[in-house]
Order: C-alpha cells, then sequence, then structure tokens
C-alpha cells in the first residue's frame, strides 16, 4: 500500500474527492479490527447506522472515508461514491491485478467450503497463500478477504466463489481473475434467486468466464453440463475428472472405505501411491477430495505434501462434524446448511452408523416452487431405500419428511423437540444423532443444548 493516496483511489472508483489527496496504509472495512487505524474506511453500502460507523471510524484512526452519502464534516477527507459495494469491488479488482499471486477458484451448490478447506490445508504446507474466511463468499465477502493483498506476497489465493441469484458468480470472478477455476457439483438451491434450475447450471459456468489465458478448467465429467460452458473454455487448458469410471484414469481414488472417524483410501497418482486417513465423513467427499488432489497435482505440489495436507486437515464444524457425548452416543453435526443433495448424502452416511438412528431436521431452504417436492421426495426416499429408526421435524415443509417417511415426528416448537431428542438419548445405550437443517432455523441451539 506505498505510494497510494486518494487522488488514485478516486480514479479507481470513479469517486468525488473532498479535501485534501492523502496518503494512506490499509484499506478497512470493519472499525473491530486493526486495519482501522490510518486506513481509508470504506462504509458499506446497505448497513444501517453509517453516520455512526464514519465517526467511531474517525475516532479509531481512520484518515479518509468512502462513503456513498454526503456528510457535512471536514476533520478529514471523504471519497463519495453512487455504490460503496461496487466501490469496494472495484478496489479489490485493482489489488488484484498488481499481484502476482495464482488465484484457485470453486463454486458449486455443495461442497464448496469443504473443497477449499482441503486445498488450503494441502497448499500451505510450504507455500504462503490467502483464502477466503468463514462464509466470506458473496460479492462482500470475497472483496473483503482481497483487501489483505495490501499488506502481504502470496504464492497461491484460493477462494470459494457463492451465489444466490443470476450475476454473482459473472460479478465476482470479474474481480478475482482466476488462473485455475472448477465445480464442485451443481443441484437444487437457491431456487427464489436462480428461478429455474438452468439458471443455476449458466451462472456457475461463468466462473470460466474470466480465465486468464493460460489458465486451467477443472471439470467434474459426471456432471453433463459442459455444453452450456464450453465458450467460455474453447482456447483454455482443460482437465475432465471422472469419480465412476476411475479405473480408466491416471489420478484415483481406491480402497474406500468409512467410519465414524474418517475416511480411509489409497492416494493413486502418476508419481505413486499413497495411503491416507482424512478426517472428514460423508462419500460426498470423495468429489472434494480427489478434485483437491488434481488441482495440487496441477500446481506441482508433491504427494508427501499432499498427504500430510489430508491428513492434518482437521473436521469442519457444521458439516458432518461428529461430536462425541460417549463412545456409543454420537451427534452429526450437518447444521451449517441443507439442500436436497446434501441432505440426501448425509442421511447415506447415517444409515452406516452403529446404533439407533436418528434424523433432526429442519426445512430446506430457499426452494421457492420446488419447496413441497423436495420434501415429500425425501420422505419417499427414506421409506423406500434408507433404513433410519426415527425422524423429528421442525419447520413449514419438514413436516412432509416426517409424514411420507411414516417415522417421524413433528414439531412446532424447538424445546419440545429437544426435550423429545433428551428422552430418546436416555432410552437408547447407542445411538447416532444427524441434525440437519439450513442455517436460518438455528439447528446450533439443539447441539449447544446437547
Amino acid at each position: 500500500m506505498k505510494n497510494l493516496n486518494l487522488l488514485k483511489i478516486a480514479n479507481i472508483t470513479n469517486a468525488t474527492l473532498l479535501g485534501k489527496n492523502i496518503y494512506i496504509r490499509n484499506i478497512s472495512t470493519d472499525t473491530r479490527k486493526k486495519s482501522i487505524e490510518n486506513s481509508l474506511f470504506i462504509v458499506i453500502k446497505g448497513f444501517y447506522k453509517k453516520k455512526f460507523l464514519c465517526f467511531d471510524a474517525i475516532k479509531k484512526g481512520a484518515l479518509a472515508l468512502l462513503i456513498d452519502f454526503y456528510l457535512p464534516i471536514f476533520l478529514i477527507p471523504l471519497l463519495i461514491v453512487k455504490n460503496t459495494k461496487i466501490a469496494l469491488g472495484k478496489i479489490s479488482c485493482w489489488l488484484r491485478k498488481k499481484s502476482f499471486s495464482k488465484v484457485i477458484c470453486i463454486t458449486g451448490s455443495t461442497g464448496k467450503t469443504s473443497t477449499k478447506e482441503i486445498i488450503v490445508n494441502i497448499l500451505k504446507q510450504s507455500n504462503s497463500i490467502l483464502y477466503n474466511l468463514y462464509n466470506f463468499n458473496n460479492e462482500l465477502g470475497v472483496p473483503i478477504s482481497l483487501l489483505n493483498l495490501q499488506y502481504l506476497k502470496y504464492k497461491y489465493i484460493v477462494l470459494e466463489l457463492g451465489s444466490n441469484s443470476i450475476g454473482d458468480i459473472d460479478y465476482l470472478s470479474k474481480i478475482v481473475l482466476p488462473n485455475i477455476s472448477c465445480i464442485t457439483n451443481i443441484s437444487i438451491s437457491h431456487l427464489k434467486g436462480f428461478k429455474k434450475f438452468k439458471n443455476i447450471i449458466v451462472d456457475k459456468g461463468k466462473i470460466f468466464k474470466y480465465l486468464s489465458e493460460d489458465g486451467i478448467a477443472i471439470i467434474n465429467i459426471n456432471y453433463f453440463y459442459y455444453n452450456y460452458w464450453k465458450k467460455y473454455l474453447l482456447n483454455k487448458k482443460k482437465i475432465f475428472y471422472n469419480i465412476l469410471n476411475f479405473y480408466k484414469c491416471n489420478i484415483f481414488i481406491s480402497n474406500l472405505k468409512f467410519d465414524i472417524f474418517g475416511t480411509h483410501f489409497i492416494m493413486n497418482t502418476v508419481y505413486g501411491k499413497q495411503k491416507i486417513f482424512l478426517k472428514l465423513l460423508g462419500i460426498h467427499n470423495i468429489s472434494n477430495i480427489l478434485l483437491s488432489i488434481i488441482l495440487s497435482l496441477c500446481l506441482e505440489i508433491n504427494i508427501k505434501d499432499i498427504k500430510l495436507g489430508l491428513e492434518s486437515l482437521l473436521p469442519i464444524k457444521g458439516r458432518l462434524y461428529p461430536i462425541f457425548l460417549t463412545n456409543k452416543k454420537i451427534i452429526l453435526d450437518d447444521s451449517y446448511n441443507c439442500n436436497p443433495r446434501s441432505l440426501y448424502f448425509s442421511i447415506l452416511f447415517l444409515q452406516k452408523c452403529k446404533g439407533y438412528k436418528l434424523l433432526v431436521i429442519s426445512d430446506m431452504f430457499d426452494l421457492s416452487y420446488m419447496s413441497l417436492y423436495c420434501h415429500k421426495y425425501i420422505g419417499l426416499l427414506i421409506k423406500k431405500n434408507i433404513f433410519i429408526d426415527k425422524i423429528l421435524s421442525i419447520g413449514k415443509y419438514s413436516y412432509y419428511i416426517s409424514k411420507y417417511s411414516k417415522i417421524g415426528e413433528h414439531f412446532n416448537n424447538i424445546n419440545k423437540l429437544i426435550f423429545r431428542i433428551k428422552n430418546i438419548l436416555i432410552l437408547y445405550s447407542e445411538i447416532t444423532i444427524l441434525i440437519k437443517g439450513s442455517n436460518i432455523f438455528n439447528m446450533n441451539k439443539i447441539i449447544n443444548f446437547l
């Protein structure tokens, strides 16, 4: 951030500068962070109490403000723009273009965070890396993550890109300009924003649109959507992988075994084989693991570092995260989010667990006109094909999972639901409880109580 002044930022963001053209050391969006000192503070459009944030930032050491409204103060310089979210994106894109880091981007309906965490843990064994933390994967989170390029040089930047509506991936990809892009999978989710399934396919494919000239696209051939994306990939290097017909591939996973502690397998590559024990649960993670191995080999990471990165990765909270109440009483915390695909693979794993098998489920959120159908379908699927002992549900649509599975009880009060779980826990000496739901239903309350 040396030699960066407000006039330069005004040119980047098409801002009007009121006051002196001063040099700044940082760009910040959070008054709670130390980076607020000597910074240009961006007041994000849409935040409440914007004037309060401005004075709080000044009090804590900000040297200038970037805002989208007129503020009659003359204490520090102001940069005024029409939209501070867009201005933040422009600044982050400028920082990205100045960086020599290799950018890896991941999107998909499910598996983004797990895949990102696997890749990050592999790459950080011997490299400096930047990646988005928590759920910083949207139009604000990704640009805010890139602001860290102010301070250090990174060899790799690993970013998951999330989307709730048409245009999200296009906007984020244009900012981050990836060198490697990959899609974990495509399934029904966020239909309120996307309207129809085809729009999800098209939007996710925009992650390939801004690939660098020597960029690499890694594509799971088990999803037959390549025709929607090929116009972005005419002159790009493409790597196709297949988790079903692994015997035809140079890189594949074999000797798969699952237990409540993790996943055992052999990693087969052109450079040799390695036995791996990964502390992540669920068959759905196999695709994420294979993608991470392929991507790491594209970056010429040696297989010993890949093994170390895989085996040192800790379970991810909220994603089939095992909590041992006793040796034989286990909670599977899968409460981070829920859509039909992720729920299906989670109950497949529950089916293989020992003892009494209990599913505690809330509504799958943001399925729009498909909500009723998807909940009924899951209920019928459990009835016909999946053996678990009991379902306890809460929410408007999860009632249909209980009803159509024929093994459910539905609740309208979370405290009554918790009381019922407590009684079942006492009743059975060996039990696995899968707690699954969308964030909005706060299933963490159940987990914290147990």
